[in-house]
This record gives C-alpha cells, sequence and structure tokens, in this order.
C-alpha cells in the first residue's frame, strides 16, 4: 500500500514514516500521526503518512471509562472530527487492532482496512493458506525459497502469518542478499519453532529493554493458554538463561575488547578451529551456536550493565523460588519480575 501511493522510490518531502524506537510503543508516536495530517505537503502533491508496525493497538481502551495509555481514543477522535486530508493518505500498521474498536470503526468509513489472521493449525487447508501468505511475501520482496525451506518456515511459524515478513527478512540478511535462494538448514538453523513462543517471545523486548512490549506480549501470551501457571514458569525459566547468555557474553567481549555484537562474530569468524573449541568450552558452549544468533545476543547484552544483569539473574532465581515455595500466582510473579528487571528509562548504558 505504501508502494502503491509513494512509489517504489518515494520522495523524502512528500512521505513521513513513523516507527517505534527503543522505547517501544509510545503515545508520541500517535501525535506525531496527528500532527504530520496537520501539515500539508512541503512540495504540493500527496503526502503518505504510515505509522509503520505500531505494537500499542492492542492497548485501546474498551470502554469509555478505561485508560488511553496510548492516545489510542484521541487518535479516533481527531479522525472522527477532522478526517484525512485531501492531500493524504494515511497508513496505519501493526498486530493488535480490533475490527469492532473505535479506531477501526472510523478507519472503515474514512478509507479501507484489512486484518490478517492467525491461521488455525490442524484446521483442514491450514498449510495451504500459509504457502499462500508465503507466496504473498516472498514475490514482494522477490526472494526464493525452496520448497524444503517453505515447509520448514510453515512448521516454524506455527500457523502465524503476520510473522512472515520478519522472518524473510532475518532470513535474507542471513544467506547474504535476497538474490541468494534460501535454504531448508538456514530456516531450522536461524527460525526457532514458532508453534512453542514461550521459550523465546520475550528475548527481544527484554534484550531491547522495551517494559510495555515485554508485559503486553507476556499477557497475551498467559489470555490465550489454557495453563497460564506453567507458561508464567517456562517464561522465567527463558529469562533466566537469557541473561546468563548475556553475562557470559559481556565477559568474553570484555576481555577481548569488543563493543559490538559485529564485532564478535567476525573474531569468532576468524578464529581457527583449536581456539574456537577451547573459547567454546570456556563459555559453556554459548559459543557454538549459529553466529547470527551470537551477534543479536551480544548487541542486546550491551544493553544492560554488568551490574544490570547480575541483579536480573538475582531477580529470575528469587521469583523461582519464591514459586517453589508459595507465594503469588506464577503470571503474577512474572508480571513483578519483569517489572524489576527492566527499567523506566530504554537508555543504553
Amino acid at each position: 500500500m505504501f508502494r502503491q501511493w509513494a512509489g517504489e522510490t518515494p520522495d523524502d518531502f512528500a512521505v513521513d514514516i513513523i516507527a517505534e524506537d527503543d522505547r517501544g510503543p509510545c503515545p508520541e508516536l500517535l501525535q506525531q500521526v496527528m500532527s504530520s495530517l496537520r501539515q500539508p505537503p512541503f512540495m504540493g502533491g500527496i503526502k503518505t503518512v504510515w505509522l509503520k508496525q505500531f505494537s500499542g493497538f492492542s492497548q485501546e481502551p474498551r470502554g469509555k471509562s478505561d485508560a488511553d495509555p496510548m492516545g489510542i481514543r484521541a487518535l479516533a477522535q481527531f479522525l472522527a472530527k477532522y478526517g484525512v486530508p485531501q492531500d493524504a493518505v494515511l497508513i496505519l500498521e501493526g498486530p493488535g487492532c480490533g475490527e469492532s474498536q473505535a479506531l477501526a470503526t472510523i478507519c472503515k468509513k474514512l478509507g479501507c482496512c484489512d486484518w490478517s489472521r492467525r491461521t488455525v493449525m490442524g484446521r483442514k487447508g491450514w498449510r495451504e493458506e500459509m504457502r499462500a501468505s508465503i507466496s504473498q511475501v516472498t514475490s514482494m520482496k522477490k526472494v526464493t525459497l525452496t520448497r524444503e525451506a517453505q515447509e520448514a518456515l510453515i512448521d516454524a511459524l506455527g500457523g502465524d502469518s503476520s510473522l512472515i515478513d520478519s522472518e524473510l527478512e532475518k532470513l535474507i540478511c542471513y544467506m547474504g542478499g535476497p538474490e541468494v535462494p534460501i535454504s531448508a538448514e538456514a530456516v531450522q538453523e536461524l527460525s526457532p519453532p514458532f508453534g512453542s513462543q514461550e521459550n523465546w517471545a520475550l528475548q527481544d523486548p527484554v534484550g531491547n529493554r522495551r517494559l510495555a512490549e515485554a508485559l503486553s506480549l507476556a499477557e497475551r501470551l498467559l489470555a490465550k493458554d489454557k495453563k497460564p501457571e506453567a507458561v508464567a514458569r517456562t517464561l522465567l525459566n527463558g529469562l533466566g538463561r537469557q541473561f546468563r547468555t548475556a553475562m557470559v557474553l559481556r565477559l568474553y567481549m570484555a576481555e577481548h575488547r569488543f563493543s559490538s555484537g559485529s564485532a564478535l562474530q567476525a573474531h569468532l569468524a576468524k578464529l581457527p578451529p583449536e581456539e574456537k573449541k577451547k573459547a567454546i568450552a570456556e563459555t559453556g558452549g554459548i559459543l557454538a551456536e549459529n553466529p547470527w544468533k551470537i551477534k543479536f545476543a551480544a548487541d542486546q547484552a550491551l544493553n544492560y550493565t554488568p551490574h544490570e544483569l547480575i541483579q536480573a539473574i538475582g531477580i529470575v532465581c528469587d521469583t523461582l523460588r519464591t514459586l517453589n515455595t508459595g507465594g503469588l500466582p506464577a503470571p503474577v510473579e512474572l508480571e513483578n519480575a519483569l517489572l524489576k528487571i527492566l527499567p523506566k528509562t530504554n537508555a543504553r548504558p
């Protein structure tokens, strides 16, 4: 839709792309949308305003008395009162916007809305639905998947078509560009089993210090599972592994004076086999992981000071110990742990 209105090579003066940063979703982004709509195109013509991959739509208040932390009600009221200017196109994109909610109702009146839904695994024809969705995205990105890679990706995604774009972007980078066909081995190496999201779901928002996104993801995972206690314990164990890995990587990078995950990745690629074997043993096998995974884990580890990592490991251990001896329900303890671990500010130390 963006390319349809802005063209394949959009003019910077004719587009306004508004996206989340390390802070995650925040009301300031929706204020930027409204501010952009108030301003006419700089050089005339049509202006395209794109709120890109906004992850806060799920926080839209359902009742008039409910809190509106993201300012979604304010955006809906703005659009209801002023609409979209004749010389502007507005694209709102992101998960969690309910079809019956106020914002969606107004958007339907002003233009077109499209929802992609999670394919139900096991239902007749679900794999065909996923193949069609994957083919649509690969065609748009001009990338080729082998048949085996496509089947492996279907298995990995577990029916969630909303993850196709981000997974393909990761695989394209891993392969070295869209012109290189993506292999089944690459999918199996780089894409975790998304059907059981609990083991990895919090890794990205926690690693990048995004508290609101981490709490929202945890809430969704707990709400959709019939055994939220078990899910919460799995997520806590995953946090423990994540911070232990981050600590090991921070120590190794400090010892070798690396300041980024890319530097660590390049170092490992040049290590002779015997030295790499020794490094893997020293890190408890962590450096035996895929180099791409190590790079991301190392970059996220640098978002925390060593003291913060030690504190985080202690918080997770104390929380699990409390669960084993009584205490509050596991979902509540998980939320409390995230609130203690993730700082109110998201600045990189």
